[in-house]
């Protein structure tokens, strides 16, 4: 299916209704700040980016999820660079203000909910995440990122989110 839109590569080490651990393969994201969930001026330079905007002015496919970084020292919104270009070695942004940044093999929880994305929703769905660690006695290895798998036309209700965390390994042994 070449519409199929590429994601990063996983596995899914044990799931619980809507909790997974999963184990990620290595990658490379582009990061921009943005604090604006809606995407605002971050998505704008990302899709810029693989759009052509870039060093060598190669055309890079869109991939999902678009990640958003909400913490600090500031927030961020992110692409995930497709294998192939990865592998290869992505070409350098033009703008300034975008960063590639490459991400090891890590263990991440993962809750997966519907819906449209609130400050609110986001809180309550974290505190769910990090409770379902402490259950596990695990601990969280950096910041809780919102992953969305949808373009905003799509309705709420069928709109695929991710909250994702970085575990310990040291917990996992």
């Amino acid at each position: 299916d070449t519409m199929a839109i590429e994601q990063p590569a996983y596995r899914v080490l044990l799931k619980e209704g809507d909790y997974e651990l999963r184990l990620y393969e290595p990658m490379l994201t582009v990061h921009c700040r943005e604090s604006d969930l809606g995407g605002g001026e971050g998505f704008s330079k990302l899709f810029n980016y693989i759009g052509g905007n870039n060093e060598s002015a190669t055309k890079i496919s869109m991939t999902k999820p678009v990640l958003n970084y909400p913490a600090e020292p500031e927030p961020t919104m992110a692409f995930v660079v497709p294998a192939r270009i990865a592998a290869e070695g992505p070409p350098q942004p033009n703008d300034p203000s975008l960063e590639v940044r490459s991400f090891a093999e890590r263990q991440v929880a993962v809750l997966r909910f519907a819906g449209k994305i609130s400050p609110e929703v986001i809180g309550q769905k974290q505190a769910q995440l990090l409770q379902w660690l402490a259950d596990k006695h695990w601990t969280p290895a950096g910041e809780v990122a919102l992953a969305r798998y949808n373009p905003p036309i799509v309705p709420g209700f069928f709109r695929h989110n991710e909250l994702l965390v970085e575990v310990n390994t040291e917990d996992l042994a």
